[in-house]
C-alpha cells in the first residue's frame, strides 16, 4: 500500500511538472507575439507620421493620403483582433486550473492562430517598406498650362500634344520605375491630376462661357462655379494625355498582370494650388497649373 500511495504521488508531481511546463511555453510564446505586435503597431504609427509630413509639404495629396491610412487600417484591425486573442489567452493563463481545463480545447487554438498572424510578419513588414519607399520619393510635378492652354483654355492643341508628352513622359517613367522594384506583390499604381484656375471671370455671351454652362448643365453660373469647371476640364485633359502615354509605355512594367491603373482627376477651382506661395494675384499665371502626384501601393 505504501508502495501504490508513492507511485500515485511520483505520478501526479509528474503530471503537474508537465503541466507546469507546457503552461511556461505557451506564456513565453505569447509573450514573443505581443512584442512583435507593439513593435508592428509602432510601424503602422510612425508610417502615418512620416505621411502626415509629406501631406503638410505638399508632397502628397489629400487621395494619397486616404488611401495610405486605408491600406494600413486592414492591418491595424488584424492586429486589433489577434489582440483580443492574446487578452482571451492572458485571462485564461493567469489561473492554472482554468489553464490546464482549457489546454487543448482554448488555450491551443488560440495560441495556433497568433501564431499563424506572427508568421505573416514578415510579408506585412515588406509591404510596410514600400509604403516608405513611396514616402520616400513622393513629391508632386507642377505643369504649367500656360504652356499649353493659356487664359480660359483647356484643351491642349494639336500641335502642342507632341511638347506636352516629353514634359508629362517623365511621370509615367517614375511610375513604372517604381512599380517595377515592387513587381512581385499585387500592387495599384495611382495617378492623381489636381486642376486649378485663376480668379479671373469668364466672359458673359463667349464661346467658352456657354461651354461650361453646359458642363454644368444650368442656365447661368457665378465666377467660381466656372473657374471649378474649368479646373476640372484641364484636370480631365490631363489624364488623356497621362492615359495615353501609359499605354505607349506599358511594355515597360514587368509583372504587369499583378498591377492595377487607377486614374484621380479632380478640378480645385479658384483654390491656391501650393500653400508654401503667399502673393498669388487674381491673374495669376501660377493659379493655371495642373499638380500631379502619383502612388503604388501595396494591394
Amino acid at each position: 500500500m505504501k508502495n501504490i500511495m508513492i507511485f500515485i504521488t511520483a505520478g501526479v508531481l509528474i503530471s503537474s511538472c508537465v503541466g507546469n511546463k507546457k503552461i511556461a511555453a505557451v506564456k513565453n510564446k505569447l509573450k514573443g507575439i505581443e512584442e512583435q505586435m507593439q513593435k508592428e503597431n509602432a510601424e503602422i504609427k510612425n508610417i502615418n507620421l512620416q505621411a502626415d509630413s509629406k501631406l503638410q509639404l505638399n508632397k502628397i495629396d489629400s487621395n494619397i493620403m486616404l488611401k495610405i491610412d486605408t491600406r494600413l487600417k486592414k492591418s491595424a484591425t488584424q492586429l486589433d483582433a489577434a489582440q483580443l486573442q492574446a487578452d482571451q489567452l492572458n485571462e485564461i493563463l493567469k489561473d492554472k486550473k482554468s489553464t490546464r481545463i482549457n489546454y487543448k480545447s482554448i488555450v491551443l487554438p488560440l495560441l495556433d492562430s497568433l501564431q499563424k498572424q506572427s508568421n505573416r510578419y514578415a510579408q506585412r513588414l515588406a509591404l510596410y517598406v514600400m509604403i516608405k519607399d513611396g514616402l520616400n520619393v513622393a513629391d508632386f510635378k507642377q505643369f504649367d498650362l500656360a504652356a499649353f492652354f493659356g487664359p480660359g483654355k483647356y484643351l491642349i492643341p494639336e500641335d502642342k500634344v507632341d511638347i506636352a508628352a516629353l514634359s508629362f513622359s517623365p511621370v509615367v517613367d517614375s511610375l513604372i520605375l517604381f512599380s517595377n522594384k515592387y513587381n512581385q506583390y499585387p500592387r495599384t499604381a495611382t495617378l492623381i491630376i489636381l486642376g486649378f484656375a485663376d480668379g479671373t471671370g469668364i466672359n458673359p455671351g463667349g464661346e467658352l462661357y456657354y461651354t461650361l454652362l453646359d458642363e454644368l448643365r444650368k442656365p447661368q453660373a457665378e465666377k467660381e462655379e466656372l473657374n471649378q469647371k474649368i479646373s476640372e476640364l484641364r484636370a480631365k485633359e490631363l489624364i488623356k494625355q497621362m492615359t495615353g502615354l501609359y499605354f505607349k509605355k506599358a511594355r515597360g512594367f514587368t509583372e504587369a498582370e499583378k498591377l492595377k491603373i487607377e486614374y484621380i482627376g479632380q478640378g480645385k477651382g479658384e483654390a491656391y494650388p501650393v500653400s508654401g506661395i503667399k502673393d498669388y494675384a487674381v491673374d495669376d499665371e501660377r493659379r493655371r497649373i495642373v499638380l500631379c502626384y502619383w502612388v503604388v501601393l501595396p494591394d
